[in-house]
C-alpha cells in the first residue's frame, strides 16, 4: 500500500424515487457523465440495514467527483420532509462548483423540477463569508444542491483545471447540519481523520437571501481543506427550526443522503468508534462486491457514513477488531 490519507470521500449518495428521472436531470442539467448503471448490490442493502429490498443504482461522474443514485424499487421509503428548511438536521446538501453563475443558474431554473431555496437568485456572500457566489435549490425528490462560483482571481487551484461539462466543473464539498460543531468536529477528526481547517460566521441579509432563514446565523466549519474534493462542512444553525433528524429514519428514505467513505483501514475506523463510545456490531459489517469490505456508521446528529475499505490482492488482512468478519450466504465478492 502507498502511504495517503486516513479517509477521503468518495462520492455522496442521493436516495432517489425514480432514477431514471433523476439520473436524467444530473445529466441532462449539470453535464454529469454515467459511470456505470445496474442493480444494488445486495449486500450493500444489508450493510445500509435494509431488509428484503431490491434497487437499481447510477454512479455519475461529474469532473473528477462523483455522485451515486439509488432507488430502492421493492421497498421505497418515505419522501423527503415537507416545510424542511437549511436549519433542520436531516439538511445535506452538495455544492457545485460552476464558471458562469448566470449561466448555470439559468439552466438550473429552465429544469421545471427543480425548484429554489434561495430567495432572490444568486447572492454574493461578504467577503468575511467567503466572497463566493452561491445559490440554493432543490432537485425534483428535495435533496438541496448548492451552485458555488468563486471570485475572479481567487479561483483554488484545484479548480482551475476542472473537467466538467460546460459550466459545471465538478463537487467541491457535502455539507451537514450539526447541533454543536465543536462536538461533530471532534468526531470527524477522531473517527476519519477529518481536521477542522477554518470556520466563519456568516449572517446578514446576504445569507438570510441564500438559505430563506430570517435572522440568520451560522457557524461554518470546514473539515480537512487539503484532501481532494468533495470535502466535508459542517452547518451549525443558531436559528431556524433545527429539528434532528427521527430516530426512525431508514436507509431508504429519501432524506438519507450519505457519503460514501474511503478508508484505510476499516479496523482503524472501527478501533475510533469504540474509543467515541459508539462501536460497531459484528452484523454492521459486510463484504461488497469487489472484496470491500464496509460498514455504516452514524455521526453523532444521524448522518450516516458508508465506511468502504478495498481489499488489495494478495494482502493478509492482519487480526484487527473486525477479524471476525466472515463471507456470508448472499455476499458478493469478485471482481
Amino acid at each position: 500500500m502507498t502511504a495517503g490519507p486516513a479517509a477521503v470521500i468518495d462520492r455522496v449518495t442521493l436516495v432517489v424515487s425514480d432514477l431514471d428521472r433523476a439520473e436524467d436531470d444530473y445529466v441532462r442539467t449539470f453535464g454529469c457523465r454515467v459511470e456505470h448503471r445496474g442493480d444494488i448490490d445486495p449486500a450493500l442493502v444489508r450493510v445500509l440495514c435494509i431488509r428484503r429490498a431490491r434497487g437499481r443504482r447510477s454512479l455519475l461522474r461529474l469532473g473528477r467527483e462523483r455522485i451515486e443514485l439509488l432507488e430502492f424499487t421493492e421497498m421505497a421509503g418515505r419522501p423527503y420532509p415537507l416545510g424542511s428548511t437549511s436549519t433542520d438536521l436531516w439538511f445535506q446538501h452538495m455544492a457545485i462548483v460552476v464558471t458562469d453563475m448566470r449561466r448555470a443558474y439559468l439552466r438550473v431554473m429552465a429544469n421545471r423540477r427543480f425548484r429554489p431555496i434561495s430567495r432572490n437568485g444568486p447572492v454574493r456572500l461578504p467577503d468575511d463569508s467567503g466572497g463566493v457566489m452561491a445559490f440554493k435549490f432543490r432537485d425534483q425528490d428535495g435533496h438541496p444542491l448548492e451552485l458555488l462560483a468563486f471570485p475572479e482571481g481567487d479561483v483554488p487551484g484545484s479548480w482551475r483545471t476542472g473537467n466538467g461539462s460546460g459550466s459545471f466543473v465538478g463537487v467541491d464539498h457535502t455539507a451537514i447540519a450539526v447541533s454543536d460543531s465543536a462536538r461533530s468536529a471532534r468526531f470527524f477528526g477522531s473517527v476519519f481523520g477529518f481536521r477542522a481547517a477554518g470556520r466563519t460566521e456568516n449572517r446578514g441579509p446576504e445569507q438570510a437571501d441564500l438559505d430563506d432563514v430570517d435572522d440568520v446565523h451560522v457557524s461554518v466549519t470546514r473539515l480537512s481543506a487539503d484532501l481532494p474534493a468533495p470535502r466535508m462542512e459542517l452547518l451549525d444553525y443558531h436559528v431556524g427550526t433545527r429539528r434532528p433528524i427521527p430516530h426512525d429514519t431508514a436507509s431508504n428514505d429519501i432524506v438519507a443522503t450519505h457519503s460514501v467513505v474511503r478508508v484505510a483501514s476499516l479496523d482503524a475506523t472501527a478501533a475510533a468508534l469504540a474509543r467515541c463510545g459508539t462501536p460497531l456490531a459484528r452484523d454492521d459489517l459486510m463484504i461488497l462486491h469487489g472484496g470491500i469490505r464496509a460498514a455504516l456508521v452514524t455521526g453523532p446528529d444521524g448522518h450516516r457514513f458508508l465506511a468502504e475499505e478495498q481489499a488489495v490482492p494478495g494482502l493478509r488482512r492482519s487480526r484487527g477488531v473486525l477479524a471476525h468478519v466472515t463471507h456470508q450466504p448472499g455476499d458478493v465478492v469478485g471482481d
